[in-house]
């Protein structure tokens, strides 16, 4: 699976660097020296930059997760889903109502949070337990027959289907699992409107790949 990433991230890489040299050979025969050398180099050296940018965001998020452009605009997702297609929009409280009536079909689900997935047990499958909603504090709390807990502040936009259930706004996000010695281990995600700012309670840093303020804030992939 690394194989199959590492390979079509290097050719989706490939393509703006290509483009880079190609502007760069147009500039180099059309400037006179030495401007020509000058600029033909600097959009060079942008379009590794780029290229190796892309790559690293590839291999860390996933092919499918930035070629979809989930870290695009969220203005698709403001849209009313279309009747029949099976995309349920819901309010946190219809979200809990749903759930103990039984009517929730996802089932078991891997966690990405702002396009954070991997380790922490994040993707690994879990089993959703119960889901509360606080109106006071506006705050929707899912909690895994594994102990392990989301806790959204300001949950908005809020999709479901059968195979995933997605947040796409939050103002803050606790992620809590359990460790060896009856303790927690908590993530902390906050959106300050400019970046994801993150805190824990262990000595976790994220990578500066793994975390996009445009990303879906809970996506829950069955």
């Amino acid at each position: 699976m690394k194989i199959f990433r590492a390979i079509i991230a290097f050719f989706q890489a490939l393509l703006p660097l290509l483009g880079f040299g190609v502007i760069s050979i147009v500039i180099y025969a059309g400037l006179p020296k030495p401007y020509n050398i000058l600029v033909s180099v600097t959009l060079f050296i942008i379009g590794i930059y780029a290229s190796r940018s892309i790559f690293n965001m590839m291999m860390r998020r996933g092919v499918l997760s930035v070629m979809s452009a989930d870290n695009a605009t969220f203005d698709l997702d403001e849209l009313e889903p279309t009747e029949g297609d099976g995309v349920l929009k819901l309010t946190p409280e219809e979200l809990r109502r749903k759930f103990l009536k039984d009517k929730l079909e996802l089932g078991k689900c891997t966690v990405s949070i702002y396009g954070d997935w991997e380790g922490r047990q994040l993707n690994i499958k879990h089993q959703l337990k119960s889901i509360e909603f606080n109106s006071k504090n506006n705050s929707l709390t899912l909690l895994f027959s594994d102990n392990c807990l989301l806790r959204i502040r300001n949950p908005r936009l809020i999709f479901s289907t059968s195979s995933y259930l997605k947040i796409v706004k939050a103002t803050e996000i606790l992620w809590q699992i359990p460790d060896d010695f009856k303790a927690h281990h908590q993530f902390s995600y906050l959106n300050t409107g400019e970046k994801i700012k993150t805190k824990s309670n262990t000595d976790w840093k994220p990578h500066d790949y793994d975390i996009g303020i445009g990303m879906n804030a809970i996506y829950l992939q069955g």
